[in-house]
């Protein structure tokens, strides 16, 4: 059988799942684990200050970041998990005696304590929720296993064990690892999306802008590409020699707008939150395209095959 011509490479959370319920377990788990591993704080005056600023979030989504390393990851309501993670964020960077806390107990090296403390919360907290996968997902990762010039793998910012766990439930293992499954895929997991260098020095040429760092989107929006993890992960896709690869993922920022300024092909699976100006530049992007359930994102892969 000849070697695959399109590697596909599909994001987990939120594009195989229902993210909005995944997250609403998250909070949950997270506030817990926030009042009694780490802050040991009465668990009321955590829920009221989720609230809190939950509400002003998402009365000015705009004005509110996920911030690593003082450089901006995405927008805090480009998804659900993505809207949790913003609002433990806040809640710690708000609080003077919260974030003296945590410095302790998460101490900066090369990621900054409040993002340790939230990525913390999330791999541990994440790994317990359900996966709830979409309608589809299953019949989609078979088909892509079956089509012979199209190799299908995991995408995530979460661990490779929490993944292949919730795949377990598909019946679909690991590849290369131990399982009593008949199918098996691969997991790119931990990519770190959001880890952003800012002594990074690799430039992108744009046609329009030409040497950038931070694509510009329009007037109000802009992205930072200084993710030197995943552009490293994406390289080494690249040099495996496939005709065709795509990356496709419900989140913009983090997932794929490195991946359309290095000219690969970059499918946005629109969710309730996907926001407008990420769906406009997608869909005039020639390289990306928006589609709003898995069946269009299978024909999307098929479409790339010579």
């Amino acid at each position: 059988m000849p070697a695959p011509e399109v590697k596909a490479i599909l994001d987990f959370d939120g594009t195989l799942t229902d993210e909005t319920k995944q997250a609403a377990e998250l909070a949950v788990i997270a506030k817990s684990m926030l009042t009694e591993e780490i802050l040991n704080v009465d668990p009321a005056e955590i829920d009221h200050l989720y609230e809190v600023t939950k509400e002003k979030i998402l009365q000015t989504p705009h004005l509110y970041l996920w911030q690593v390393n003082s450089l901006p990851a995405c927008y805090a309501y480009e998804g659900a998990y993505l809207l949790n993670t913003v609002i433990l964020q806040r809640i710690l960077q708000d609080n003077p005696h919260f974030l003296s806390t945590i410095s302790h107990s998460f101490p900066a090296d090369n990621l900054d304590s409040v993002t340790k403390c939230v990525n913390y919360l999330f791999h541990e907290g994440s790994y317990h929720v359900s996966p709830h996968f979409l309608e589809g997902t299953k019949p989609l990762l078979l088909d892509l296993l079956a089509h012979g010039q199209i190799e299908p793998v995991i995408l995530t910012n979460s661990e490779t064990r929490k993944i292949a766990k919730n795949l377990a439930q598909l019946e679909i293992g690991e590849k290369g690892a131990n399982h009593s499954f008949d199918h098996e895929i691969g997991i790119l997991g931990d990519t770190k999306q959001y880890y952003l260098d800012p002594a990074w020095n690799q430039h992108f040429l744009h046609p329009q802008h030409g040497s950038i760092q931070v694509l510009p989107i329009n007037d109000l929006f802009s992205i930072d590409l200084r993710r030197p993890i995943y552009h490293q992960a994406l390289n080494e896709e690249i040099d495996k020699g496939y005709k065709q690869i795509a990356i496709a993922a419900d989140g913009f920022s983090l997932a794929g707008a490195l991946p359309l300024t290095m000219d690969l092909n970059f499918f946005l699976i629109t969710t309730d939150f996907t926001p407008d100006w990420a769906k406009d530049y997608v869909d005039s992007h020639p390289k990306g395209q928006v589609v709003t359930n898995l069946q269009e994102l299978k024909q999307a892969i098929y479409s790339l095959i010579a």
